[in-house]
């Protein structure tokens, strides 16, 4: 449901955006180079520790947890904006 919301979100607020999801399934979706390349910043939802992390430490990064996309969407997404403008 986060990365439902993320995206829905991230689309009304006319972001282009790419959401990968890491679970009993494994990575799906996955972020590459060349989309980190293109970023401006990363979101990461998670209740977890996440696979792979290390891929976005040339982005700023906005860590969250799973709950906060689906009921503060607006709000994660102007949080990562601050980091980005503040980075």
């Amino acid at each position: 449901m986060a990365a439902e919301s993320l995206a829905m979100v991230g689309k009304e607020l006319g972001h282009e955006i790419k959401v990968e999801t890491q679970g009993s399934l494994g990575i799906e979706n996955e972020i590459t180079a060349e989309d980190i390349a293109r970023a401006d910043g990363c979101i990461i939802a998670a209740e977890v520790a996440i696979t792979k992390k290390e891929r976005f430490t040339t982005l700023p990064v906005l860590e969250c947890a799973v709950a906060d996309p689906i009921k503060h969407g607006n709000a994660v997404f102007e949080a990562l904006c601050e980091e980005i403008n503040n980075g």
